[in-house]
């Protein structure tokens, strides 16, 4: 259909609702912009319709990463019996983590529905024929990206890095007051201290662990290796019964019987749980990693690459709401048929494809193959070019 026949019937259209315009007091020449008290009530229409499922969709992401989160240590608890109200806590604690994951998908989802059923019903064919431009239709929905953006930014800043500390000391506790928290048999633990203790059996109910071997490291990078049959706690120390010490010493292997040594449970940096112990990059506030990257290209240009990716990356990965909530539109009509799905499906493969570029291309940028910006905004760039042409192919 020639744009020459859209406006003919757009000014035809107009003229069958003349009596509507009267009622409202409203006068629209033929191609002028739809009234801005019509459109307060398409908008609000629209909002509306993608507001239900981003909400049930961002509790369902939020419940299913958290219950994920509780599935991998749920033995550790069951088997060392820690209090329930402490695994309430910790799984609240994960929380905040879980919503900024969730919310850039949960966008997504709620503006494809809503997309979908606007199709399906044809509501989205009666605003054009009544000349409103299908940008227009969808501005509701950019909004709502860009305050999803906003609470995601909010929430990754504020809640995050207390959550995790809060973890982090609840974490300590549970160590303390049941020290087999912080080994788990058959695998390696970082004590934070250049050490890493090995455990070949746990026993809880007799306070004690069986094949312990203990890597200390030294400044010549030769660590020293501790190993007894048996380790008993004392307070909020694991002593090595009865260890034998090996080293060298410049000449060969030294064997020394009966050697002493303790192992501080307060500075475990990780138990099986995998909260970590020393706060990581994504645990760092955006001012906490900018003076981290400062100080550190202070001493060396490109030392501090690995916290300018953080601070970019996570910049645009609340920009991702933003960019979800542009690209479903276009992405969903494109596919809409009646009342299929399979729209919304084919937006949940662009999202999963959107992942997969931002992984490597935060790998190339933190390999120093890509500038941090463009490794960092490099999927948000290409996926609003390919919303803009799909828009731009629809019109």
């Amino acid at each position: 259909m020639s744009r020459a026949v859209v406006a003919e019937t757009d000014c035809f259209a107009a003229e069958a609702r003349g009596n509507i315009w009267a009622a409202e007091g409203l006068k629209r020449p033929c191609g002028a912009p739809v009234p801005h008290p019509i459109m307060r009530i398409a908008d609000r229409y629209v909002l509306v319709e993608a507001l239900g499922p981003f909400a049930v969709s961002l509790a369902a992401f939020v419940v299913l990463i958290t219950g994920h989160m509780l599935f991998n240590v749920v033995e550790v608890i069951v088997e060392h019996g820690v209090p329930l109200p402490s695994v309430l806590r910790f799984v609240a604690l994960q929380v905040p983590g879980a919503a900024v994951m969730a919310l850039p998908v949960s966008t997504l989802m709620g503006c494809s529905l809503a997309v979908n059923r606007l199709a399906s019903d044809n509501e989205v064919v009666a605003m054009r024929v009544g000349g409103v431009g299908l940008g227009r239709i969808l501005v509701p929905m950019w909004l709502m990206g860009l305050l999803a953006s906003g609470v995601t930014l909010a929430v990754s800043e504020g809640a995050v890095p207390w959550s995790r500390r809060q973890a982090e000391e609840l974490v300590r506790e549970m160590v303390l007051r049941r020290q087999s928290l912080a080994f788990e048999p058959g695998k390696f633990t970082d004590t934070g201290q250049g050490i890493a203790v090995f455990v070949g059996e746990s026993s809880p109910n007799r306070g004690e662990l069986r094949d312990v071997m203990v890597f200390q490291k030294q400044p010549d990078d030769v660590p020293m290796v501790f190993w007894a049959r048996r380790a008993v706690f004392r307070g909020e120390r694991l002593y090595p019964m009865d260890a034998d010490l090996y080293y060298f010493d410049g000449t060969g292997l030294t064997t020394l019987h009966s050697a002493g040594m303790e192992v501080d449970l307060r500075q475990v940096a990780a138990g099986p749980s995998g909260v970590h112990g020393t706060l990581g990059l994504s645990e760092m506030s955006l001012r906490e990693l900018a003076e981290e990257r400062d100080r550190l290209e202070a001493t060396r240009e490109g030392a501090g690459r690995s916290y300018a990716m953080e601070m970019q990356s996570r910049l645009a990965m609340a920009a991702s709401c933003l960019v979800f909530a542009v690209i479903a539109g276009p992405v969903t009509l494109r596919f809409a048929r009646g009342q299929s799905l399979v729209g919304i499906m084919a937006a949940l493969i662009i999202t999963f494809v959107y992942f997969l570029v931002m992984i490597w291309t935060r790998t190339l940028g933190e390999g120093g193959v890509l500038p941090v910006p463009v490794a960092a905004w490099a999927q948000n760039a290409l996926f609003i070019a390919a919303a803009a042409l799909g828009l731009h192919r629809l019109r």
